[in-house]
């Protein structure tokens, strides 16, 4: 599921679920309660489409009632981490000076205190930022403290000594680099069901659930921890058995592989002309991540 885009090219990365008020809880509970009414949990007797079906179902769902009862997190060419009260001062400051229409030596000081304002919140946001480093903000916010970051990237050439150009071409050899076809996976079959799923309780979901931060960043289909955490309040049976039918099957749903990828470079390389010089940082759904969890707990046992 991509990112949400709205006219004048605002994306939709979540739901700020953190100012929901306990009416708007109460409402979002509710029209989950009607849309689950009308679809029954999945069984005991199961097959891996109707696995895939299900998780379909729970992530659509969820998207639409957070939709109808949630504000939308957006982003837009003007979100700035960095902007702060002094820089809406220095603005206000240089649009007054700007509205007397003449050129003075005090509009030029103006613009160039607010300049300075940006560059001193931004330089304090990345070096706060340095100590701190998690996953994909990296990315973002070498972005926002070096405006050319990112724009003009090395054509690379791969070891059979094929050469990308274009971005569409550098972002598919990158992901056969970090994420290579097995060749091997057509020739697999499914061994026949043990007794591993009976062992998938409420507890061992929880469990994997627990550990998990709500703060972390919104994933491919914008449902963060957050959301999940609601899901587990409303309907703690229905991912129970999809995660215990998950287990059976064998069957990880496709709309759980799907992953939104940012790539670094890794420092000390002295030729960025190869994909093996980058590092790619993937986001999962966070459903995917609670059930690979229950199975981590299953195999550690």
């Amino acid at each position: 599921m991509e990112k949400e885009e709205e006219a004048g090219g605002t994306q939709v990365v979540g739901w700020n679920l953190a100012a929901m008020s306990q009416e708007d809880m109460e409402m979002a509970e509710e029209l989950w309660r009607l849309r689950a009414n009308d679809r029954a949990h999945i069984g005991a007797e199961n097959t891996g489409d109707e696995v895939e079906s299900e998780a379909e179902w729970c992530q659509e769902a969820l998207s639409k009632v957070l939709d109808i009862t949630a504000k939308k997190i957006t982003i837009c060419a003007y979100s700035k981490r960095c902007w702060n009260g002094e820089i809406k001062e220095k603005r206000s400051q240089l649009g007054r000076e700007k509205r007397t229409r003449r050129r003075s030596e005090a509009t030029a000081q103006a613009k160039a205190e607010l300049q300075m304002s940006v560059r001193r919140a931004k330089d304090k946001m990345w070096n706060d930022f340095l100590k701190i480093l998690r996953g994909v903000e990296v990315w973002r916010t070498a972005k926002c403290a070096n405006p050319r970051a990112g724009i003009t990237v090395e054509a690379l050439t791969d070891r059979d000594g094929k050469q990308a150009n274009m971005i569409a071409e550098k972002e598919a050899m990158l992901t056969r680099e970090s994420s290579p076809p097995d060749e091997y996976d057509q020739y697999l079959e499914l061994l026949p069901a043990g007794q591993a799923h009976q062992s998938v309780t409420e507890q061992a979901v929880e469990t994997a659930r627990f550990p998990q931060s709500i703060k972390k960043v919104p994933r491919p289909a914008k449902l963060s921890f957050g959301a999940v955490c609601l899901l587990w309040k409303w309907d703690k049976e229905r991912i129970v058995e999809l995660a215990k039918s998950a287990v059976q099957t064998g069957r990880h749903p496709a709309v759980w592989n799907q992953a939104s990828g940012v790539v670094i470079r890794k420092p000390g390389t002295d030729n960025y002309m190869k994909p093996k010089a980058y590092r790619s940082i993937s986001l999962l759904s966070c459903m995917g991540k609670v059930i690979e969890n229950v199975v981590a707990e299953l195999l550690a046992e």
